[in-house]
Order: structure tokens, then C-alpha cells, then sequence
């Protein structure tokens, strides 16, 4: 068995590589774990947050978190304003650039939790 080297999922091609091996048996358990990190944090990375409104004061967001976010941020005029944030998927995100869609990557975590 061999195990996934360090810095060495840069490419499309490493992960499917990285991911036969552990259908394959190549890769020890821990290493598919870590293999699943590597996919889930792919997903996770594909968010980011816009500037979406100001708020008044009392004014609630628009939903709740991870959707939204509410941050406070100091003017010249040292007052404080309540913007609020909205998730949205970036299509510059890693996940994009290596040239996954979301159900693939969810289908390849599914594979290796099938494995345990």
C-alpha cells in the first residue's frame, strides 16, 4: 500500500488518480480519510461572501447563517454601519478551476464512504 504524498493534489488528474487507488485498495484507511478531506474541502472552498445591503440598526438579515452574514464596520465618521453579507458560490473557486461540478465531488465522497 502506498499513501497519498504530501502537496500532491494540484491537478484534476491527481485526484482521480488519488481516488482509484483508494477504490483500487491501494491507499490505507487513513489515507482515504484524508483523501475525503482533500474532496470535502474542495466544496467548502466554493463559497464567498458578497456585500449584499446595509442595515438599519434593529434591522434583522434576510435569513439565517451560513446564508447570510451580518458584519459591523467603523466610518471615517467613527460611527458604526451594519452591512449584511450574502454566500454565493464563486466560480473562480478551486473546485471550478480543477474542473469538478458539485454532485461529481459529492459522488466521489459517497465512493469512499462507501469504502469504510
Amino acid at each position: 500500500m502506498i499513501r497519498i504524498p504530501r502537496n500532491s493534489l494540484k491537478t484534476k488528474g491527481d485526484f482521480e488518480r488519488a481516488h482509484d487507488m483508494a477504490l483500487n485498495g491501494e491507499l490505507r484507511p487513513r489515507d482515504i480519510e484524508q483523501l475525503k478531506r482533500y474532496w470535502k474541502s474542495l466544496l467548502g472552498g466554493r463559497w464567498r461572501y458578497d456585500r449584499d445591503r446595509k442595515l438599519d440598526t434593529d434591522e434583522d438579515p434576510d435569513g439565517e447563517e451560513p446564508e447570510y452574514r451580518v458584519m459591523a464596520e467603523q466610518t471615517e465618521d467613527d460611527t458604526e454601519e451594519r452591512w449584511q453579507y450574502k454566500r454565493v458560490e464563486d466560480g473562480k473557486a478551486r473546485l471550478h478551476k480543477l474542473g469538478f461540478d458539485v454532485p461529481t465531488v459529492e459522488a466521489k465522497i459517497a465512493e469512499l464512504e462507501d469504502l469504510e
